[in-house]
Protein backbone atom coordinates (compact mmCIF):
# COMPACT_ATOMS: atom_id res chain seq x y z
CA UNK A 1 0.00 0.00 0.00
CA UNK A 2 1.07 3.69 -0.48
CA UNK A 3 2.83 4.69 2.68
CA UNK A 4 4.29 7.57 4.32
CA UNK A 5 7.24 7.75 1.32
CA UNK A 6 3.86 8.42 -0.52
CA UNK A 7 1.92 10.97 1.63
CA UNK A 8 5.98 12.68 1.74
CA UNK A 9 6.71 12.69 -2.01
CA UNK A 10 2.89 13.97 -2.87
CA UNK A 11 3.34 16.86 -0.98
CA UNK A 12 6.14 17.73 -2.70
CA UNK A 13 4.69 17.14 -5.82
CA UNK A 14 1.81 19.26 -5.11
CA UNK A 15 4.00 22.32 -3.91
CA UNK A 16 5.93 22.32 -6.37
CA UNK A 17 2.74 21.86 -8.82
CA UNK A 18 1.46 24.24 -7.61
CA UNK A 19 3.73 27.10 -7.83
CA UNK A 20 3.02 27.39 -11.67
CA UNK A 21 -0.62 28.50 -11.02
CA UNK A 22 0.40 31.73 -9.05
CA UNK A 23 -0.49 34.32 -11.61
CA UNK A 24 -3.31 36.71 -12.78
CA UNK A 25 -6.38 36.24 -15.38
CA UNK A 26 -5.03 34.79 -18.90
CA UNK A 27 -6.18 35.51 -22.07
CA UNK A 28 -4.79 34.45 -25.56
CA UNK A 29 -3.15 37.11 -27.43
CA UNK A 30 -5.00 38.01 -30.40
CA UNK A 31 -3.65 39.40 -33.87
CA UNK A 32 -6.32 41.43 -35.30
CA UNK A 33 -6.02 42.50 -39.17
CA UNK A 34 -9.82 43.68 -39.12
CA UNK A 35 -13.17 42.54 -37.72
CA UNK A 36 -13.23 39.36 -39.52
CA UNK A 37 -9.48 38.38 -39.65
CA UNK A 38 -7.41 37.87 -36.59
CA UNK A 39 -5.21 34.87 -35.16
CA UNK A 40 -5.74 33.93 -31.35
CA UNK A 41 -2.01 32.89 -29.98
CA UNK A 42 -2.52 30.23 -26.96
CA UNK A 43 -0.47 27.33 -25.42
CA UNK A 44 -1.39 24.85 -22.89
CA UNK A 45 0.71 23.22 -20.15
CA UNK A 46 -0.28 20.75 -17.83
CA UNK A 47 2.77 19.69 -15.61
CA UNK A 48 2.29 16.41 -14.00
CA UNK A 49 3.65 14.41 -10.88
CA UNK A 50 2.96 10.65 -10.57
CA UNK A 51 3.48 8.54 -7.85
CA UNK A 52 2.55 4.65 -8.93
CA UNK A 53 2.68 1.26 -6.73
CA UNK A 54 2.29 -1.77 -9.25
CA UNK A 55 3.15 -5.05 -7.75
CA UNK A 56 3.76 -6.11 -11.59
CA UNK A 57 6.68 -3.89 -12.14
CA UNK A 58 10.44 -4.07 -10.79
CA UNK A 59 10.80 -1.76 -9.03
CA UNK A 60 7.04 -1.52 -8.16
CA UNK A 61 7.08 2.13 -6.78
CA UNK A 62 8.25 5.09 -8.66
CA UNK A 63 7.19 8.27 -8.63
CA UNK A 64 7.81 10.69 -12.07
CA UNK A 65 7.60 14.81 -12.69
CA UNK A 66 6.76 15.04 -16.67
CA UNK A 67 4.67 17.39 -19.09
CA UNK A 68 1.57 15.94 -20.02
CA UNK A 69 0.64 18.55 -22.76
CA UNK A 70 2.94 21.33 -24.04
CA UNK A 71 0.75 22.72 -26.63
CA UNK A 72 1.51 25.99 -28.83
CA UNK A 73 -2.41 26.82 -30.22
CA UNK A 74 -3.62 28.80 -33.10
CA UNK A 75 -7.25 29.57 -33.58
CA UNK A 76 -8.40 32.20 -36.18
CA UNK A 77 -9.98 33.55 -39.12
CA UNK A 78 -9.18 34.83 -42.23
CA UNK A 79 -12.63 35.65 -43.32
CA UNK A 80 -16.35 35.61 -41.81
CA UNK A 81 -16.70 32.21 -43.59
CA UNK A 82 -13.25 30.83 -42.88
CA UNK A 83 -11.65 29.48 -39.71
CA UNK A 84 -8.90 27.41 -38.75
CA UNK A 85 -7.54 25.55 -35.62
CA UNK A 86 -3.86 24.32 -35.53
CA UNK A 87 -2.05 23.32 -32.55
CA UNK A 88 0.93 21.82 -31.76
CA UNK A 89 2.13 18.76 -28.94
CA UNK A 90 4.95 16.89 -27.33
CA UNK A 91 2.67 14.32 -25.34
CA UNK A 92 4.07 12.85 -22.20
CA UNK A 93 7.58 15.02 -22.87
CA UNK A 94 10.25 13.34 -20.17
CA UNK A 95 8.15 10.76 -18.59
CA UNK A 96 10.35 8.26 -17.58
CA UNK A 97 13.49 10.14 -18.15
CA UNK A 98 12.74 10.16 -22.20
CA UNK A 99 13.21 13.68 -23.38
CA UNK A 100 14.91 12.77 -26.73
CA UNK A 101 12.33 10.49 -28.42
CA UNK A 102 9.51 11.91 -27.87
CA UNK A 103 7.76 13.14 -31.06
CA UNK A 104 6.75 16.81 -32.01
CA UNK A 105 3.18 16.66 -33.35
CA UNK A 106 0.90 18.13 -35.14
CA UNK A 107 -2.73 17.69 -32.88
CA UNK A 108 -4.94 19.07 -35.04
CA UNK A 109 -4.84 20.57 -38.37
CA UNK A 110 -8.49 21.95 -39.55
CA UNK A 111 -10.32 24.57 -42.04
CA UNK A 112 -13.80 25.07 -41.07
CA UNK A 113 -16.29 26.99 -43.80
CA UNK A 114 -18.81 28.73 -41.43
CA UNK A 115 -21.94 28.85 -43.92
CA UNK A 116 -24.20 28.82 -41.29
CA UNK A 117 -24.96 27.62 -37.94
CA UNK A 118 -26.49 24.66 -38.91
CA UNK A 119 -24.38 23.73 -41.61
CA UNK A 120 -20.26 23.50 -41.35
CA UNK A 121 -17.94 22.10 -42.94
CA UNK A 122 -14.02 21.33 -41.42
CA UNK A 123 -11.40 20.05 -43.42
CA UNK A 124 -7.51 18.54 -42.22
CA UNK A 125 -6.79 16.62 -39.47
CA UNK A 126 -10.05 16.27 -37.27
CA UNK A 127 -11.08 14.41 -33.98
CA UNK A 128 -13.13 12.08 -34.24
CA UNK A 129 -16.64 12.47 -33.74
CA UNK A 130 -17.86 9.72 -31.50
CA UNK A 131 -19.22 9.37 -27.94
CA UNK A 132 -19.32 12.59 -25.96
CA UNK A 133 -15.88 11.81 -24.32
CA UNK A 134 -13.20 11.42 -27.30
CA UNK A 135 -14.64 14.24 -28.69
CA UNK A 136 -13.65 16.71 -25.61
CA UNK A 137 -10.82 19.11 -25.60
CA UNK A 138 -7.89 18.49 -23.31
CA UNK A 139 -7.77 22.10 -22.47
CA UNK A 140 -11.10 22.61 -20.00
CA UNK A 141 -11.63 18.26 -19.07
CA UNK A 142 -13.76 17.64 -16.02
CA UNK A 143 -11.53 15.06 -14.45
CA UNK A 144 -7.34 15.26 -14.75
CA UNK A 145 -7.35 13.03 -18.10
CA UNK A 146 -9.62 11.49 -20.65
CA UNK A 147 -10.65 7.94 -19.86
CA UNK A 148 -8.41 6.97 -22.22
CA UNK A 149 -8.18 3.47 -21.79
CA UNK A 150 -11.86 2.85 -23.61
CA UNK A 151 -10.55 4.12 -26.96
CA UNK A 152 -10.40 0.96 -29.18
CA UNK A 153 -10.37 2.81 -32.41
CA UNK A 154 -8.60 0.04 -34.98
CA UNK A 155 -4.53 0.19 -35.32
CA UNK A 156 -3.58 2.84 -37.59
CA UNK A 157 -6.61 4.39 -38.26
CA UNK A 158 -5.95 7.44 -36.05
CA UNK A 159 -2.91 9.48 -34.59
CA UNK A 160 -3.96 10.45 -30.79
CA UNK A 161 -7.71 9.73 -32.03
CA UNK A 162 -7.53 12.33 -35.16
CA UNK A 163 -7.68 11.25 -38.91
CA UNK A 164 -7.12 12.94 -41.52
CA UNK A 165 -10.93 13.96 -43.16
CA UNK A 166 -13.51 16.16 -43.88
CA UNK A 167 -16.52 16.90 -41.77
CA UNK A 168 -20.30 18.70 -41.90
CA UNK A 169 -21.48 19.16 -38.52
CA UNK A 170 -24.31 21.91 -37.61
CA UNK A 171 -27.07 22.93 -34.92
CA UNK A 172 -30.74 22.66 -36.11
CA UNK A 173 -34.06 23.43 -34.29
CA UNK A 174 -33.10 25.95 -32.16
CA UNK A 175 -29.88 24.53 -31.51
CA UNK A 176 -31.35 21.65 -29.58
CA UNK A 177 -30.25 19.26 -32.91
CA UNK A 178 -26.38 18.53 -32.95
CA UNK A 179 -25.15 16.55 -35.50
CA UNK A 180 -21.66 15.67 -36.51
CA UNK A 181 -20.96 13.49 -39.78
CA UNK A 182 -17.26 12.70 -40.64
CA UNK A 183 -15.65 10.38 -43.33
CA UNK A 184 -11.72 9.90 -43.30
CA UNK A 185 -8.86 7.93 -44.37
CA UNK A 186 -8.73 5.21 -41.21
CA UNK A 187 -6.88 1.74 -42.04
CA UNK A 188 -5.14 2.25 -45.13
CA UNK A 189 -6.13 -1.08 -46.61
CA UNK A 190 -4.37 -3.60 -48.94
CA UNK A 191 -7.70 -4.47 -50.92
CA UNK A 192 -10.72 -2.08 -51.67
CA UNK A 193 -9.64 1.17 -49.44
CA UNK A 194 -12.99 2.05 -48.64
CA UNK A 195 -12.75 5.45 -46.06
CA UNK A 196 -13.86 5.43 -42.74
CA UNK A 197 -17.37 6.83 -41.80
CA UNK A 198 -17.66 8.22 -38.19
CA UNK A 199 -20.34 10.31 -36.44
CA UNK A 200 -22.64 11.51 -33.35
CA UNK A 201 -25.82 12.99 -33.11
CA UNK A 202 -27.35 14.97 -29.54
CA UNK A 203 -30.35 16.49 -28.40
CA UNK A 204 -29.26 19.49 -26.36
CA UNK A 205 -32.04 19.66 -23.70
CA UNK A 206 -30.92 23.25 -22.56
CA UNK A 207 -27.42 24.97 -23.73
CA UNK A 208 -26.18 23.54 -27.06
CA UNK A 209 -22.58 22.94 -27.31
CA UNK A 210 -21.53 25.28 -30.28
CA UNK A 211 -17.36 24.63 -30.76
CA UNK A 212 -15.59 22.09 -32.52
CA UNK A 213 -14.85 20.27 -29.55
CA UNK A 214 -17.05 19.60 -26.60
CA UNK A 215 -16.89 20.57 -23.56
CA UNK A 216 -15.66 18.93 -20.45
CA UNK A 217 -16.91 21.18 -17.71
CA UNK A 218 -18.33 24.62 -18.91
CA UNK A 219 -17.43 26.08 -15.20
CA UNK A 220 -21.23 26.88 -14.57
CA UNK A 221 -21.54 29.40 -17.87
CA UNK A 222 -24.03 27.16 -19.84
CA UNK A 223 -26.39 25.07 -18.29
CA UNK A 224 -25.83 21.53 -20.34
CA UNK A 225 -27.74 18.72 -20.61
CA UNK A 226 -27.42 16.21 -23.79
CA UNK A 227 -28.16 13.18 -24.79
CA UNK A 228 -26.37 10.98 -27.91
CA UNK A 229 -25.78 8.45 -30.03
CA UNK A 230 -22.08 7.65 -32.25
CA UNK A 231 -21.25 5.60 -34.41
CA UNK A 232 -17.78 4.62 -36.42
CA UNK A 233 -17.23 1.98 -38.73
CA UNK A 234 -14.98 0.68 -41.90
CA UNK A 235 -14.54 -1.99 -44.02
CA UNK A 236 -11.31 -4.06 -44.59
CA UNK A 237 -9.88 -2.30 -41.22
CA UNK A 238 -8.55 -5.65 -39.14
CA UNK A 239 -5.92 -6.94 -39.69
CA UNK A 240 -7.29 -10.52 -39.79
CA UNK A 241 -6.62 -13.77 -41.99
CA UNK A 242 -10.48 -14.53 -41.86
CA UNK A 243 -13.13 -13.16 -44.30
CA UNK A 244 -14.41 -10.64 -42.85
CA UNK A 245 -12.51 -7.42 -41.66
CA UNK A 246 -15.21 -4.91 -40.89
CA UNK A 247 -14.48 -2.99 -38.04
CA UNK A 248 -17.97 -1.38 -36.60
CA UNK A 249 -18.50 0.94 -33.58
CA UNK A 250 -21.21 2.19 -31.46
CA UNK A 251 -21.91 4.01 -28.63
CA UNK A 252 -24.14 6.29 -26.17
CA UNK A 253 -23.79 9.04 -23.53
CA UNK A 254 -25.22 11.35 -21.04
CA UNK A 255 -23.37 14.76 -20.04
CA UNK A 256 -24.77 17.23 -17.83
CA UNK A 257 -22.83 20.82 -16.34
CA UNK A 258 -25.59 22.30 -14.49
CA UNK A 259 -24.98 25.47 -12.37
CA UNK A 260 -26.75 25.42 -8.92
CA UNK A 261 -26.23 29.03 -7.48
CA UNK A 262 -22.47 29.86 -7.14
CA UNK A 263 -21.64 25.50 -7.10
CA UNK A 264 -22.10 23.61 -10.02
CA UNK A 265 -22.53 19.65 -11.20
CA UNK A 266 -20.83 18.03 -13.57
CA UNK A 267 -20.70 14.13 -14.94
CA UNK A 268 -21.22 11.96 -17.65
CA UNK A 269 -22.10 8.35 -18.69
CA UNK A 270 -20.45 6.91 -21.79
CA UNK A 271 -20.79 3.34 -23.35
CA UNK A 272 -19.56 1.80 -26.04
CA UNK A 273 -19.68 -1.19 -28.42
CA UNK A 274 -16.54 -2.13 -30.54
CA UNK A 275 -17.42 -5.02 -33.14
CA UNK A 276 -17.55 -6.83 -35.34
CA UNK A 277 -16.05 -10.75 -35.23
CA UNK A 278 -12.92 -10.52 -36.19
CA UNK A 279 -11.53 -7.12 -34.07
CA UNK A 280 -9.25 -8.28 -31.76
CA UNK A 281 -10.62 -5.54 -29.19
CA UNK A 282 -14.63 -6.91 -29.58
CA UNK A 283 -16.18 -5.82 -26.31
CA UNK A 284 -17.86 -3.49 -24.39
CA UNK A 285 -16.94 0.39 -22.57
CA UNK A 286 -18.46 1.89 -20.07
CA UNK A 287 -17.24 4.81 -18.37
CA UNK A 288 -18.28 7.54 -15.65
CA UNK A 289 -17.47 10.85 -14.09
CA UNK A 290 -19.50 12.98 -11.25
CA UNK A 291 -18.64 15.87 -9.35
CA UNK A 292 -19.93 18.13 -7.13
CA UNK A 293 -18.18 21.85 -7.53
CA UNK A 294 -18.06 23.86 -3.89
CA UNK A 295 -17.67 27.16 -5.82
CA UNK A 296 -14.01 26.90 -6.91
CA UNK A 297 -13.30 23.10 -5.20
CA UNK A 298 -15.34 20.10 -6.69
CA UNK A 299 -13.94 16.35 -5.41
CA UNK A 300 -14.80 13.90 -8.36
CA UNK A 301 -15.11 10.22 -8.47
CA UNK A 302 -15.19 8.23 -11.89
CA UNK A 303 -14.75 4.48 -13.21
CA UNK A 304 -13.68 2.56 -16.16
CA UNK A 305 -15.03 -0.51 -17.28
CA UNK A 306 -13.76 -2.28 -20.38
CA UNK A 307 -15.59 -6.05 -20.68
CA UNK A 308 -13.34 -7.97 -23.99
CA UNK A 309 -15.62 -9.95 -25.87
CA UNK A 310 -15.74 -13.53 -24.06
CA UNK A 311 -14.00 -12.41 -20.89
CA UNK A 312 -16.14 -14.80 -18.44
CA UNK A 313 -14.72 -13.44 -15.32
CA UNK A 314 -13.53 -9.98 -13.44
CA UNK A 315 -9.90 -11.17 -14.01
CA UNK A 316 -10.39 -10.80 -17.49
CA UNK A 317 -11.68 -7.40 -17.52
CA UNK A 318 -10.09 -3.89 -17.31
CA UNK A 319 -11.21 -1.99 -13.86
CA UNK A 320 -10.69 1.35 -13.02
CA UNK A 321 -11.92 3.22 -10.10
CA UNK A 322 -11.02 7.24 -9.39
CA UNK A 323 -11.15 9.67 -6.65
CA UNK A 324 -9.63 13.26 -6.83
CA UNK A 325 -10.04 16.86 -6.12
CA UNK A 326 -10.09 19.70 -8.52
CA UNK A 327 -9.12 23.09 -7.62
CA UNK A 328 -10.21 25.46 -10.41
CA UNK A 329 -8.28 28.86 -9.10
CA UNK A 330 -8.55 30.70 -12.68
CA UNK A 331 -11.05 28.14 -14.12
CA UNK A 332 -9.48 26.26 -17.19
CA UNK A 333 -6.91 29.00 -17.13
CA UNK A 334 -5.15 27.93 -13.82
CA UNK A 335 -6.29 25.02 -12.00
CA UNK A 336 -4.65 22.18 -9.82
CA UNK A 337 -6.23 18.27 -10.08
CA UNK A 338 -5.21 15.24 -7.96
CA UNK A 339 -6.59 12.35 -8.66
CA UNK A 340 -5.69 8.67 -7.16
CA UNK A 341 -6.87 5.48 -9.09
CA UNK A 342 -6.89 1.63 -8.61
CA UNK A 343 -6.42 0.43 -11.67
CA UNK A 344 -5.76 -2.97 -13.36
CA UNK A 345 -5.59 -4.05 -16.70
CA UNK A 346 -7.75 -7.07 -18.09
CA UNK A 347 -5.64 -10.66 -16.93
CA UNK A 348 -5.28 -9.52 -13.02
CA UNK A 349 -6.94 -9.71 -10.19
CA UNK A 350 -8.14 -6.50 -8.51
CA UNK A 351 -5.39 -7.63 -5.55
CA UNK A 352 -2.54 -6.90 -8.30
CA UNK A 353 -4.54 -3.54 -9.60
CA UNK A 354 -1.76 -0.53 -9.58
CA UNK A 355 -2.40 2.23 -7.46
CA UNK A 356 -1.50 5.45 -9.08
CA UNK A 357 -1.63 9.10 -7.49
CA UNK A 358 -1.00 12.46 -10.42
CA UNK A 359 -1.41 14.95 -9.35
CA UNK A 360 -1.76 18.30 -12.11
CA UNK A 361 -1.37 21.85 -12.44
CA UNK A 362 -2.61 23.12 -15.65
CA UNK A 363 -2.00 27.05 -17.20
CA UNK A 364 -3.41 28.41 -20.45
CA UNK A 365 -3.17 31.54 -21.99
Amino acid sequence: MVGRTLVRSACAGLFALGLGTVAGNAHAIKLQADKDIYVDIRCLLQPQFQLVDDRSLDPKFSTDFFLRRSRLILDGQVSKYVGFFFDTDMPNWGKGGKWTDVPFIVQDAVATFNIHEAFKIDAGMLIVPFVHQFRQSAANLHTLDYHSALAKYPEGSNKTWRDMGAEVRGLLFDKHFDYRLMVSNGVDSTEDDIPRFSGRLAYNVFDAEEGFFLGGTYLGKKKVLSIGGAFDIQPQAITASADSRLYAAGGGDIFLDYPVGKDRVSGQLDVMYYGARDNPAEGWGFLFDFGYAFDKIEPVIAVDYYMPDGADTFTNMMFGAHVGLNYWLLGHNANIKADLGFVKDAGRGFERAAEILTLQTQVLL
